[in-house]
């Protein structure tokens, strides 16, 4: 009986027998997949709206068909289903002949190397014997300049054994013609899409900020601060980098202060913290009172009386007579009310009221 942990040699020779195995599975599913697309693009017969599929889950259900996604004259979102076919809601082809001609000529080009390569698997070449180069000092020659023949010999071997491996078959590639007579539409759509794609490409190089100044500025260069406030910003940043050192030194390994206690027979070691933190300087110290000086003066500065804005805060006056004068000034309100008829000043009162009559 063998152990579960050991292994046979038949056992390792199924193990490296295993990957031939699946590339030739792979290469299978390949030809499949080629074989498939194929004869969706030649067999099957498009016209017949029987053989038609139709689906409307608008790639909720089944995933999107990247080839055409959607039909370019109605919208619609096609998904796998449907395929290649023509649209199931307008009926137009979902894409154009030549377009179609070029992927199948892409298709079958695969398939004839993938073909090629099985059987280059099945019928391995048989190794050739390596040429030698011989090369023969002439009579009076030096050995570098021989030397120098045979490296030139070598590469040209090299050479003419690269050159069938260098043909290799080019790539089609299909590019659609746009003929902007016929179709205008089309082709200022493709030259949108074009300036859309090339600006989702390089929207992150165009909207980096690169702000140099930023990187290189005090806390003591502001505009804004006052000479006294920029030193003392500087006496605090130095204050807290000679904090940060000394930190720095004491995390490292090198001298430590530790009390030792025996006591009952037992050694007791404590290792003493010395605090980092330093206490402002008396330079410190002066230029903030001296800040804090400054400050109030100003305060004090602001709040002087001011003439003509304390007159916006205060309303005129209004004085109001006694009752004598109030009856008085009613009294000549009632004279200057004018009554409704009117009279002449240059003829009398009884002219009027003859010519009334």
């Amino acid at each position: 009986m063998s152990l579960k942990g050991s292994t046979t040699t038949s056992q390792l020779l199924k193990e490296k027998s295993n990957p031939e195995k699946r590339s030739s599975k792979k290469n299978v599913t390949n030809l499949q997949d080629i074989e498939s697309a194929l004869y969706d693009l030649e067999l099957i017969d498009n016209n017949q709206p029987d053989s038609r599929r139709v689906c409307n889950c608008m790639a909720r259900k089944h995933p999107l068909f990247e080839i055409a996604p959607n039909c370019l004259s109605c919208g619609k979102i096609i998904c796998t289903k449907e395929g290649l076919q023509p649209c199931s809601f307008c009926g137009t082809d979902l894409m154009p002949v030549g377009e179609k001609d070029a992927i199948i000529q892409v298709l079958r080009n695969e398939k004839k190397e993938l073909l090629n390569r099985e059987q280059q698997v099945e019928t391995p070449a048989q190794s050739k014997p390596k040429k030698k180069i011989v090369v023969k000092m002439n009579p009076g020659e030096k050995f570098w300049e021989a030397q120098d023949r045979a490296f030139k010999l070598a590469e040209k071997e090299m050479k003419k054994r690269d050159q069938p491996t260098e043909a290799t078959t080019p790539e089609v590639v299909f590019e659609p013609e746009i003929n902007s007579q016929q179709d205008p539409d089309l082709a200022n759509a493709r030259e949108r899409l074009e300036t859309l794609l090339n600006f989702q490409e390089t929207g992150a190089e165009r909207t980096r900020i690169i702000d140099n100044a930023s990187d290189f500025e005090m806390p003591t260069q502001s505009i804004w601060l006052s000479p006294e406030e920029r030193a003392l910003n500087l006496k605090r940043k130095q204050r807290l980098a000679r904090e940060e050192k000394k930190e720095k030194d004491r995390q490292k390994r090198g001298e430590k202060q530790v009390e030792m206690v025996i006591k009952n027979g037992k050694v007791v070691m404590v290792e003493k913290y010395a605090p980092v933190k330093e206490e402002a300087a008396q330079d410190e110290l002066e230029l903030i009172d001296d800040i804090q000086n400054s400050k109030r003066i100003q305060d004090k500065s602001d709040s002087i009386w001011d003439y003509d804005h304390d007159k916006t805060k205060w309303g005129k006056p209004i004085y109001f007579s006694s009752s004598d004068g109030q009856s008085a000034t009613n009294k000549d309100a009632k004279q200057e009310t004018k009554s409704r008829v009117q009279f002449e000043t240059n003829r009398d009162t009884s002219e009027l009221i003859a010519t009334m009559i």
